[in-house]
């Protein structure tokens, strides 16, 4: 961190062990106005940030609110409750020529605004000349960088941008990116599903999960219990107490067939490495018993887990990975792939630029860690324009 926002962190009640809100420090009580200038904040460049985040987002608190407040200008904070009012936020961002935005909310948050974004700049500007409407060219908008903060469960993209932790990397990761301490980016192609873009998405048990843990979450709204859906906790619980048991009651193992849509694509081995020979456009990639179809075009998958350690690996193609695994083998070599480690047997892997991928019944999908319902087919490839993710763990001058 920079000397200047050390000082303004430090001084403001933030220390390496958490956060302390404005609201917690000696002498202010709760829900009084604090004072504090914005123009103190140490801004050294003249790009300004706007921070988006989603209000329904249990991290986005009233107290985080008040605290925001304290150190960014109220015009550059935005608040979503529906997909509508962030379609309104990206097109305000876009005509104020914001050059970063951060999100805060989640993987499905950071999607969303994403996608706002690029549909909103698409959108071909309409002026009244002469008492007639005059369709201008597309694209006069620059889409800016964008920095995710950890607000999120899973926190996928926020892993893969050096995002800090949830409680300090709020307010540091903001002060920072503000400061111009934090702005090399890194070009990231985001997967194109159905025309929604995103940085991973599966058909098979991934999605399942996902499935699983919004019936629960659902199921235990508004009761006692509701903490229990919460994170972690409520993954973990709609694990055991669903998907694995329908896993074991499933009718027989799903069949796939998986065809090459696009460029040549490349079987790749454990070590990362291509195996045999290239598959040309049309071709089968993979015909046979499969429990997960899963893309991404960044390694993370939430919570540290390391789906896709080669995606990185292959510019312009995303890693494809199918599996077939029975349960006891996925328990048994789970830790090993969370860490990103692949099995010598019971995964595939491919670098890919366009696949459909059609199963032998309704599979549950999740595109960017949403749940998105059922389908027997999907065609996934890789997005047109790519996209500038903040890097947070490098700065300027690295």
């Amino acid at each position: 961190m920079c000397p200047e926002c050390f000082w303004f962190v430090t001084s403001r009640g933030v220390s390496p062990s958490g956060l302390v809100f404005a609201t917690d420090l000696p002498g202010v009580r709760a829900g009084a106005a604090t004072q504090m200038n914005v123009e103190r904040l140490p801004v050294r460049h003249h790009e300004r940030v706007a921070v988006l985040l989603n209000a329904n987002a249990g991290a986005v608190t009233e107290r985080l609110r008040r605290e925001l407040e304290n150190f960014v200008p109220p015009e550059d904070i935005f608040y979503s409750r529906t997909l509508e009012d962030a379609r309104g936020i990206a097109r305000t961002v876009l005509e104020r020529g914001y050059a970063t935005v951060l999100t805060g909310g989640g993987d499905g948050t950071f999607v969303a605004y994403v996608n706002c974004l690029f549909e909103e700049a698409a959108e071909p500007q309409v002026v009244v000349r002469g008492g007639g409407a005059v369709q201008l060219a597309r694209n006069r908008f620059r889409i800016p960088r964008v920095g995710v903060l950890k607000l999120g469960t899973g926190n996928a993209v926020a892993e893969f941008c050096g995002s800090s932790a949830r409680r300090v990397g709020v307010v540091e990761d903001i002060l920072r990116a503000r400061s111009g301490e934090v702005s090399q980016a890194r070009e990231v192609h985001l997967l194109d599903c159905e025309g929604k873009l995103a940085p991973f998405a599966g058909l098979g048990i991934d999605a399942a999960v996902l499935n699983d843990y919004v019936r629960l979450k659902k199921g235990l709204e508004g009761g006692k219990l509701q903490f229990a859906a919460a994170g972690g906790l409520g993954y973990f619980l709609s694990i055991v107490g669903r998907t694995i048991p329908g896993y074991v009651l499933q009718r027989g193992v799903p069949h796939v067939e998986v065809v090459n849509l696009g460029a040549p694509a490349r079987q790749i081995g454990p070590d990362g490495k291509p195996l045999g020979r290239d598959i040309a456009r049309g071709e089968v990639i993979y015909r046979g018993p499969c429990r997960i179809a899963a893309a991404g075009s960044v390694p993370c998958y939430g919570f540290g887990f390391q789906m896709f350690p080669f995606a990185r690996k292959s510019p312009g193609r995303f890693q494809l990975r199918i599996s077939a695994m029975s349960l006891p083998k996925m328990l048994a070599q789970f830790p090993r792939i969370w860490r990103g480690h692949t099995p010598r047997s019971g995964l595939l892997d491919f670098h890919c630029d366009k696949v459909q991928i059609a199963f032998d019944r309704e599979m549950p999908l999740q595109v960017g860690g949403d749940a998105e319902g059922y389908r027997k087919q999907l065609v996934v490839g890789m997005g047109d324009e790519p996209l500038e993710l903040l890097d947070f763990s490098r700065s300027a001058t690295a």
